[in-house]
């Protein structure tokens, strides 16, 4: 009754065993399972339960599936299986196949009790968070065919010991995947025996494994002779990618004659490519990608006929593309479908071998040297899917071909010089060409025969134009149509398109209001094409891009209504610099926008609502007005950086701003922000770069400033703050920038600026109330580059150990950008579409006028002490700063002379000295300053000649020296008294009396020896004595004679006119 009972529709019902069930029941209670992903583990037959495969026969559970994309099929990535793999696995004696990858056990170390389920064919523990030590129990799985160890996503450290014998022991092992296991502690030696012992083995994936092959010298061919793998027969992968490999390519790979997929990619092989990978015939992967390589390519590839994808990107190969053309001109070129050549260093010209690639899919020739146009060939390339142009040096216009690529679905051939104008098809119906065809063989008949039928047959088909005044205009307009007609086919077929990058070319993009185009865009960017001065009406029909940058495209006017109902995907929209009006609606909020910037336009109204995910947000140099509680007001915890420079807004700066607790970058600078600012910034802790100057705020700096751990740029000049620095700002010991000028800020300038701020670049105290000594600590700023502290009641001299700064000493110096590493980070976080992040900027007093500097900021050096009450001497050690620009000391009471180490600045350009009690000649060494282009000397004591030459030369302004009674010399009118000294002569310089006595006393001194040297030689050589008296003589008589015939010439005349 019981068989009979089991027997359901003629089939024997059978389940797993009771001890089976058991083992998985106690195997689930060690689990911890959120997402119930075995909540079906109920009931006594095991063999139903997800994930539990049992034998057909036997109904011994042989196959355990847990891999968690195989039981959730959701797209939460969450819920994943974790905690303790229990042991009762063991009592699953038939089990073969075991798989628990991409869970979550919680950085425990794979159990080494799985090495006693010896009867395991397949392994599979990747990406399930283990830790630790990979067990050496493994190598017990000797009937193992698969082994996946991979780590390489779990963000974990797994690891080998350096005894790695224990899989040579895995001889049935076909598949071994270990990537992202450390195997820096295995030798070479003892990894290429263990591998070497595989006779099975098929695939090897070691990508991100810390491999180190020591570089194989010519000394030690024993030792570098066991660096390769036996490539049996069986071996058709190899990936060694992303790894620390120092080596030359390896010769040995060259023995594959199965070797199908090759991977060495982000590695440090150099050296040239051998020929001898033309023997590897079954290759169709090559990925070299990212290491060392150099020219030249070996043409031996272009005999790999099942070659499909090659990856030279990212090495110095240095060719020219005649080498490109040999390759491509064999099989290889029917075959390849991808071709990674980016930042190889390849120049030249692509026609003669782009149209070689029958089968191309993927093409990037990105980041090289190819220059020339882009030949019209690129149109029969019918597979292309893909195109990177971008950063080369084409030029001419696109092709009209580009509309033959209907598979085309990503085109970027930004940073080039292609110009012209793109537009779009105008449809051609064929009656009009087959009439243009006639039009123009009838015309030609008209023109040489002549007739009246023929005249009136073009006029009869002439009604097809829509402007019948005359034959001339009808042809006029029958050819401009056919024209365009014909010539503006660029995204005529390219229905597939879905990614259009052309950005920073001098493109005109001329395309008429209703048109439709083929396609549906997902990433638009444009940057700095001649798209305006309307907004392209044909975006319109453009419903699904997640990417819009149209910056710098000359669009003017407001937006159209319909522009704001934005795509629900889109993540960034950029459309800044152009002159664009209007405001921004409050429904801006609603979209999915990451990053957005309207930067440099001509907004008005309040500020718009950020969406909720915004990460980046810029409305700086609009016209934006009202308060900030529109973006400070709202729930936006993913905002990191936020612009709103250069606007007209006002209102209070309130705490809610620390609720912001991911910020980076706060810029409201040049606003009407008033109000005390909120002490609660010990909450923005990732805050880098706070920008608040030209406002009017007041009140005292809070102290909780000082816990900005992180901060690197601190702008608050030009407000109303009061109270002295605050000793917590000791605490941001990583400031690059410093900005407090422009306030009423009271006290001492703090020692503590000089011993806790090292990195700092730009201290700005200027225009406050500060008073004492300057500190000398301040000289321990290494990295200082700009110190202004002009405006203040500081007293006492000036620091000697100011010689001392490093940064001034520079000349000629690449200095790093304020601020390159993180705008760097910025930039890589949204891709190539938008060149965006915070660029730090400043004001300097210098050449007489104030100078606003951004983009070059790293590049200004300046000491800017003025209207203080310094005193005593300049110091002679500040000769030492040659690299220094601008060097301000005018209005303190400093005296003494102007020390000769001036003339050591060889990079200044802008020197005021003026209203000191400066006393003593100007020294002549001023005259070496060949940079100089603004001097000021006034008002001071100065006396004596004013030195010229060189650069003073130029500068000929008579109010540079006015004040001092006692100066002499041009450009003044006082002209130097006859006792005054020359202080310095150089070529150029005016001569005096003094000059011009020595001058004739010197004439007189060698005419007189000269004069005797000729006497004492005609003294003592009588035949030198005798000729000179004979030509004496001569002289003489022919003077007499010239004479007389003058006096006898001159009464004749005479006496012809008396007469």
């Amino acid at each position: 009754m019981l068989l009979l009972g089991c027997l359901y529709n003629g089939e024997l019902c059978m389940s797993c065993s009771e001890s089976e069930r058991l083992a998985l029941v106690k195997f689930k209670a060690g689990l911890q399972d959120p997402h119930q992903l075995l909540s079906s583990w109920e009931g006594d037959d095991c063999c139903t339960w997800a994930g539990v495969h049992c034998d057909n026969e036997t109904w011994h559970v042989v196959s355990l599936d847990l891999q968690y994309h195989h039981l959730y099929h959701g797209l939460s990535n969450g819920g994943r299986l974790s905690d303790e793999i229990n042991p009762s696995l063991l009592s699953l004696k038939h089990l073969n196949h075991l798989d628990l990858s991409s869970n979550h056990f919680k950085g425990t170390e794979i159990p080494s009790f799985i090495g006693s389920l010896t009867g395991l064919s397949y392994l599979n523990l990747s990406n399930a968070g283990f830790i630790g030590r990979v067990p050496p129990q493994l190598g017990n799985l000797t009937s193992l065919i698969y082994l996946d160890l991979n780590s390489f996503y779990s963000m974990h450290d797994l690891h080998v010991d350096d005894n790695f014998q224990w899989l040579s022991f895995l001889s049935s092992l076909q598949y071994l995947d270990m990537s992202g296991v450390n195997l820096a502690k295995i030798s070479s030696d003892n990894l290429f025996h263990a591998v070497n012992m595989l006779p099975a083995l098929s695939v090897l994936i070691l990508p991100n494994c810390h491999l180190h092959w020591p570089q194989p010298s010519s000394s030690s061919s024993s030792s570098s002779s066991s660096l390769y793998l036996n490539l049996s027969n069986s071996l058709t992968t190899i990936d060694l990618s992303n790894n620390q490999i120092n080596s030359t390519f390896p010769l040995w790979l060259t023995n594959s004659s199965r070797l199908v997929y090759l991977d060495l990619w982000f590695n440090h092989f150099h050296g040239v490519i051998p020929e001898a990978i033309g023997q590897m015939k079954s290759l169709e992967v090559i990925q070299l990608g990212f290491n060392h390589f150099v020219g030249p390519l070996p043409t031996s590839i272009r005999d790999l006929c099942n070659l499909h994808t090659l990856d030279f990107s990212f090495n110095n190969l240095s060719e020219d593309t005649s080498t490109l053309s040999r390759i491509f001109s064999g099989c290889a070129g029917d075959t390849i479908e991808t071709l990674n050549l980016r930042n190889s260093k390849l120049k030249g010209e692509l026609s003669g071998w782009l149209g070689m690639l029958k089968a191309i899919i993927t093409l990037d020739l990105s980041k090289n040297s190819f220059y020339g146009p882009i030949p019209i060939s690129i149109g029969n390339l019918s597979n292309l899917r893909t195109l990177y142009l971008t950063s080369n040096r084409f030029n001419g216009s696109l092709p009209e071909s580009f509309g033959q690529l209907s598979e085309l679905k990503i085109l970027d051939i930004s940073y080039n010089s292609i110009s012209g104008v793109i537009s779009q098809l105008l449809w051609v119906q064929p009656i009009f060409a087959i009439f243009y065809i006639l039009y123009l063989l009838l015309f030609l008949i008209n023109s040489t025969i002549g007739g009246a039928p023929v005249v009136r047959f073009l006029l009869k088909f002439g009604q097809l134009v829509p402007d019948k005044k005359g034959f001339i205009l009808n042809s006029r307009i029958v050819l401009r149509d056919l024209w365009r007609s014909f010539h503006q086919q660029h995204f005529a077929n390219l229905s597939s398109l879905d990614t259009l990058s052309m950005s920073y070319n001098p493109l005109v993009v001329n395309i008429s209001r209703d048109w439709v185009p083929p396609f549906h865009l997902l990433e638009i960017a444009l940057v700095s094409c001649q798209l305006g001065p309307e907004f392209p009406a044909w975006l319109r029909t453009q419903k699904d891009y997640s990417v819009l940058d149209l910056s710098n495209t000359g669009i003017t006017g407001s937006l159209p209504d319909w522009f704001w109902d934005l795509p629900h995907s889109i993540a960034l929209l950029d459309l800044s610099n152009n002159q664009i009006t209007g405001t921004i609606p409050k429904s801006l909020k609603f979209f999915s926008l990451c990053l957005i910037n309207l930067r440099s336009n001509k907004f008005e109204g309040p500020l718009p609502p950020l969406p909720s995910n915004a990460l980046y947000g810029d409305l700086s140099d609009n016209s934006f007005s009202g308060d900030l509680l529109p973006i400070l007001g709202e729930n936006i915890p993913t905002l990191g950086h936020l612009y709103l420079s250069n606007n007209l807004l006002n209102g209070m700066l309130s705490a809610s701003i620390c609720n912001f607790q991911l910020m980076q970058v706060i810029d409201i600078s040049n606003n009407f922000i008033s109000g005390e600012l909120p002490g609660c910034w010990q909450n923005l802790f990732f805050l880098v770069a706070l920008n608040l100057a030209n406002n009017k705020i007041y009140g005292e700096i809070p102290v909780s400033l000082g816990s900005l751990k992180l901060i690197e740029v601190l702008h608050l000049g030009n407000n109303n703050l009061s109270g002295e620095i605050p000793l917590p700002l000791r605490n941001c010991k990583i400031l690059v920038t410093l900005d407090l000028g422009g306030n009423k800020l009271s006290g001492n300038i703090p020692a503590w600026i000089g011993e806790s701020m090292p990195l700092l670049r730009i201290l700005r105290l200027r225009a406050n109330m500060l008073q004492g000594d300057i500190p000398g600590e301040l000289s321990n700023l290494a990295s200082l580059q700009i110190l202004d502290l002009a405006n203040n009641n500081l007293s006492g001299v000036i620091p000697q150990s100011f010689g001392n700064l490093s940064a001034m000493q520079l000349t000629n110096e690449a200095r790093q950008s304020i601020l390159d590493g993180f705008h760097g980070l910025v930039i890589t976080s949204i891709g190539n579409y938008s060149i965006s992040g915070y660029t730090d900027s400043l004001s300097v007093i210098t050449k007489g006028m104030e100078l606003e500097y951004s983009k070059t900021l790293e590049f200004v050096t300046s000491m800017d002490l003025s209207s203080n009450q310094l005193s005593g001497e300049i110091p002679q050690q500040l000769g030492n700063l040659n690299g220094i620009q601008n060097l301000n000391l005018s209005g303190n009471h400093l005296i003494g002379g102007i020390p000769d180490s001036i003339g050591d600045l060889v990079s200044l350009e802008s020197f005021d000295l003026s209203r000191n009690e400066l006393s003593g000649k100007i020294p002549p060494s001023i005259s070496f300053l060949t940079s100089l282009s603004h001097l000021n000397l006034s008002y001071n004591n100065l006396w004596g000649r004013i030195p010229t030459g060189n650069q003073l030369q130029t500068l000929d302004d008579p109010s540079i020296y006015i004040g001092n009674r006692d100066l002499c010399g041009p450009p003044l009118t006082v002209k130097c008294g006859h006792n005054e000294t020359l202080a310095f002569g150089v070529e150029g310089d005016d001569s005096d009396e003094n000059e011009t006595l020595w001058l004739l006393f010197g004439g007189a001194v060698g005419y007189a020896l000269g004069l005797w040297a000729v006497c004492i030689c005609l003294f003592i050589k009588e035949a030198w004595r005798n000729s000179y008296f004979d030509v004496v003589d001569y002289m003489h008589k022919k003077l007499l004679a010239f004479t007389a015939t003058s006096i006898y010439n001159s009464a004749g005349v005479k006496d012809e006119i008396d007469g």
